[in-house]
């Protein structure tokens, strides 16, 4: 298992229940199978998805926040709780908090999961809230497009 996972499940911040319902974070939580969402993604457009997808990580920031865990371990915590959640392998080279760009490499991705829409939201999202600035996601490489790895690029919006 993912040592975030068992962090999480130790920490009682992961639970599953014998009725088979998880918790995450004491809110009731659910698992839907990767064609569901890249079915109903058939509905929205790519900046739709985008805009959407960045609301993903903020009630999970609220609730760290007010945990008092510091911008840099949310950051660091959320991209591990990413892989645990079956995005692939994360990694950020060269990263300096006082840069303005900065590149995500994701390794061990299933090129058939929801769009990297999704993704590209989620990291603007928590990108901005650790380095409170406003940053966008751009994809620059795609498994689903024959490539080795999904590389995105973060940089200040503006």
């Amino acid at each position: 298992m993912h040592k975030k996972a068992e962090e999480l499940m130790f920490a009682d911040l992961l639970r599953f229940r014998e009725d088979g319902r998880i918790d995450l974070f004491n809110n009731a939580a659910f698992l839907l199978p990767s064609e569901f969402i890249l079915k109903m993604e058939e509905h929205l457009s790519p900046e739709e998805i985008y805009v959407l997808a960045k609301k993903i990580p903020l009630p999970i920031i609220k609730i760290l926040s007010d945990r008092e865990m510091k911008e840099l371990e949310r950051l660091d915590f959320l991209l591990q709780l990413a892989e645990v959640l079956g995005m692939g392998s994360i990694s950020v080279p060269n990263f300096d908090q006082n840069n303005a760009a900065h590149q995500v490499i994701i390794t061990n991705t299933n090129p058939n999961k929801v769009s990297c829409h999704h993704t590209r939201g989620y990291l603007a999202s928590i990108f901005s809230d650790a380095l409170k600035k406003n940053f966008e996601c751009e994809e620059n490489q795609c498994v689903s497009r024959g490539a080795d790895s999904c590389k995105f690029t973060i940089s200040v919006k503006g």
